[in-house]
């Protein structure tokens, strides 16, 4: 990443390279500002290696505390905008960093966590409006004085060492920190958006840098030589006037986000904008979006582990196809039984991913070595996900074979969310479970959380008051949105719990929904 940096202000340092809500970067301001807040790290004290946490919603700050950690030879450590509670708390340990880059309007959610590692906490957007019991500053003293200049290493940055650490959640355990090399992110471009852009695009995304996608999009369009625009997130009613005010020429839709934005009025001058290309995950009314906004579509299958193995040509015809092998020369793909032998086309299998260059699929899990070996088991990654492939090497996703909610684009661990919901006194037993999103169209693939709950002999509780409960003790993606009671939960006579049973049934006509519930007036 700092190579890339340098080389791409070097070549033409007045081109635009960021455009943000209020302001720009070009190519040499992009990387002078890279190299102040890296030059700015190494005055904290962050040595080579180390991990710094990144905690604020997307803007320049972002870009500064990412592109500064990598200059400074240390890992971007990204955490999600909703985390706090235990899960904070698991995350922040886990990156055993010693400096968390923060917005002053989440920090209020730091005390009373224990985080033996962390030493400072650097605020941005304002002061911190409490006090906290680690050395703090501002952002604005962390860049003061400091140097235009690249920082200088004990050694160069080497495509092996760790660009970033990006968490998914568990499923039988809490979540895990993936670490990213650089290399990996090389693999991440030449798969999944060099294909698809030239140097003249502007691509639009309205993701987080706390995924994936968010830091790899950015990471290839500077690798493309093209440019990117960040807004303040996704709305399916500023979405067209975000893309002609930026002149996008490429984007991301997700989920739930094609059927909003279809979902808004048709207007006459729908395909009147830039756009040209479209990444869509999954297709989902895909030739009507095409269609109405004058676009190309293509999609692909990835995960945080491993760099989009899996892509579509422009327009599709299949459907429900995710594509074939991005990269048949050096990334293998096979699709296996439980005992890792190769399964016949058409036969449902487990997919498995391994690359013939080193470090560019993922670096394991960051302190969880039993972890890594299991995913890593036989030489190959195991990615959780089960698909069938016909005899042209279409893939096809079929199910997750892990025990994962997908909403609004995150991945939610069922563990976690159990485990939260079990600290309530009268729960006796739970399972989360992924039930379809009835507000959008089936092949969104968008799920929402319902917690399947048998209470303490005797014990009541109003399923608003559970939630209530909940809600300061985990990200509000992880809210359940359905409840339901039950004398007992469904399990096998080795008290293995029947969860396939579970999302069988779906939402009942015993399920509460959340979203139905009468609003409640707020206690002063």
């Amino acid at each position: 990443m700092p190579d890339l940096l340098a080389a791409r202000a070097a070549e033409d340092p007045d081109k635009p390279f960021v455009l943000f809500e209020n302001e720009q970067w070009t190519r040499a301001e992009t990387a002078r500002e890279a190299w102040r807040a890296g030059n700015g790290f190494q005055r904290l004290g962050v040595a080579m290696g180390d991990y710094i946490s990144s905690w604020m919603p997307t803007g320049p700050d972002v870009l500064r505390t990412w592109f500064g950690a990598n200059a400074a030879g240390a890992v971007y450590a990204p955490l999600n905008l909703a985390a706090r509670g235990s899960y904070l708390e698991h995350t922040l340990n886990l990156a055993e960093s010693k400096v968390l880059v923060a917005d002053h309007e989440l920090v209020e959610r730091l005390p009373g966590l224990s985080l033996p590692h962390l030493e400072q906490v650097v605020v941005v957007g304002g002061p911190s409006p409490v006090q906290l019991p680690w050395e703090t500053v501002a952002m604005e003293e962390v860049l003061d004085g400091t140097a235009e200049t690249r920082p200088e290493l004990p050694r160069p940055v080497e495509p092996w060492d760790d660009l970033s650490l990006i968490y998914t959640s568990g499923t039988t355990g809490p979540s895990k920190g993936v670490r990213a090399a650089h290399a990996a992110f090389w693999n991440y471009s030449n798969c999944f958006v060099l294909p698809y852009v030239t140097a003249d695009d502007r691509y639009l995304s309205s993701l987080p840098m706390f995924h994936t996608a968010g830091t790899g999009i950015t990471y290839s369009m500077l690798r493309a030589g093209g440019s990117m625009a960040l807004n303040k997130g996704f709305s399916a009613s500023r979405f067209w006037d975000d893309v002609r005010r930026f002149e996008a020429t490429a984007t991301i839709v997700i989920h739930g986000m094609v059927t909003f934005m279809l979902n808004q009025p048709e207007k006459e001058d729908d395909a009147d904008n830039p756009l040209r290309t479209v990444y869509m995950g999954p297709l989902s009314q895909h030739e009507e979006f095409a269609r109405r906004y004058g676009v190309q579509i293509y999609t692909a299958y990835g995960m945080t582990e491993v760099p989009v193995p899996i892509v579509s040509d422009l327009n599709p015809t299949d459907g429900k196809s995710c594509g074939r092998a991005a990269d048949p020369v050096h990334y293998q793909l096979r699709l296996v039984d439980e005992n890792d032998i190769p399964v016949p086309p058409g036969t449902p299998g487990e997919l498995v991913a391994r690359h013939t260059l080193p470090w560019t699929i993922n670096s394991g899990y960051k302190n969880m070595a039993a972890a890594t070996a299991e995913a890593w088991r036989n030489g190959w990654f195991h990615t959780g996900d089960q698909f069938t492939q016909d005899e042209h090497g279409n893939f096809y996703f079929l199910d997750r074979i892990k025990d994962v909610i997908r909403r609004r684009g995150e991945n939610i661990s069922s563990f976690e969310v159990e485990t939260e919901v079990l600290t309530h006194p009268l729960v006796k037993d739970v399972a989360a479970i992924a039930v379809a999103n009835p507000d959008v169209h089936e092949a969104a693939g968008d799920e929402e959380v319902k917690v399947c709950v048998v209470l303490e002999p005797g014990g009541e509780l109003d399923p608003a008051d559970l939630v209530e409960y909940l809600e300061p003790r985990m990200p509000a993606y992880w809210l359940p949105r359905f409840v339901e009671y039950m004398d007992e939960l469904p399990r096998t006579e080795s008290h293995k719990l029947k969860k396939a049973e579970l999302r069988e049934a779906g939402v009942t006509t015993a399920t509460w929904d959340r979203t139905k519930a009468p609003k409640r007036e707020a206690v002063s």
